[in-house]
């Protein structure tokens, strides 16, 4: 295989409970994800050590050029970006054997193009950036013949992004059809519990649910939001036996400093006859759930309308639990 394309799908948080800071600076949480049907295209090909010829922002990743290929300004070009991280992961765990470490797996590979076709809105509470990373991570293993399990990458994962465990999970499952050699993959699921700082994941059933889902255009740092939740409800957080779902403790958060995400949850409730209106994440992706498609599709075509006289906003209709 010298070529792979896969869809990279968002998440969004049926709950999210912060349930206490741990010694080194992270927070533990409780939250149930699911996937969405929204999602960015990836497609990572194998091509000849300097045999590409597109002039594209590229790096050196284990002794393998990797050039980047993307048509959005605000995406990182260099190792912060979230999708080279993951390939970086993958291949420090399967070793390229040009240095003498590792298995030698990936030391066929010379150079890699990483076409990110970006969909999804970024830093928006969603996961769009640990579904990169996710599906480079699971498109990498494929090309070199799926070395790692499931579970194998999910645990690499972890060091990438606190959502990329559960993105890969879920992504695995999205993309089954494609993934059909990928150890583990009869655990993979759209929907799970998730403890720890992300790295616990335990697959649930999906609950559906039709949304829509809205966005004002501004990005919210997922870093200042933990930083800030100790002030707000305390550096104990909620320990508790009951994790309800519909609750989001970042909301406190983002909904105060945010004056245009908090605007946005308002007309949502007010205008949507939704049965909730729940923020994803870190927001400022605001979340409208309901039961039936009929209402969805309501609410959808009127935030259609109220987006079109609202600069930035954009508006989605999807379902989660499938």
């Amino acid at each position: 295989m010298n070529e792979i394309t896969l869809n990279a799908y968002a998440k969004i948080n049926l709950s999210l409970v912060v349930t206490g800071k741990r010694p080194d600076g992270y927070h533990n949480i409780r939250s149930l994800m699911q996937g969405i049907g929204l999602w960015d295209v990836i497609k990572i090909t194998k091509c000849p050590e300097n045999g590409t010829k597109y002039n594209l922002p590229h790096c050196t990743i284990g002794g393998i050029d990797v050039y980047l290929c993307t048509d959005v300004e605000t995406i990182p070009m260099d190792m912060s970006n979230l999708a080279l991280r993951g390939i970086a992961a993958v291949l420090d765990a399967c070793g390229s054997g040009r240095d003498g470490s590792g298995t030698g797996t990936a030391d066929t590979v010379s150079a890699l193009v990483v076409d990110i076709e970006k969909k999804l809105p970024v830093a928006a509470g969603i996961a769009g950036g640990s579904g990169n990373a996710a599906a480079c991570m699971l498109g990498m293993n494929a090309l070199l013949g799926s070395p790692m399990s499931l579970r194998e990458l999910m645990e690499a994962g972890a060091g990438v992004g606190a959502d990329v465990p559960f993105s890969l999970m879920m992504n695995a499952r999205r993309n089954d059809g494609t993934l059909a050699g990928l150890r583990g993959l009869e655990e993979a699921s759209t929907a799970a519990w998730i403890g720890g700082i992300g790295d616990i994941v335990d697959p649930a059933e999906p609950r559906m649910y039709y949304t829509v889902m809205a966005n004002p255009g501004i990005s919210v740092s997922t870093k200042a939001a933990y930083e800030a939740i100790d002030a707000i409800i305390g550096a104990q957080g909620r320990e508790t036996d009951e994790y309800p779902l519909f609750v989001n403790d970042l909301e406190s958060y983002t909904l105060r400093d945010y004056p245009e995400a908090a605007r946005l949850r308002t007309v949502m409730q007010e205008q949507l006859d939704a049965d909730i209106v729940m923020m994803s994440g870190s927001g400022p992706t605001m979340i409208a759930y309901y039961g039936d498609r009929g209402r969805a599709e309501k609410g959808f075509a009127r935030m259609e309308k109220i987006c079109g006289s609202e600069p930035g906003w954009r508006t989605w209709l999807t379902v989660t639990g499938e």
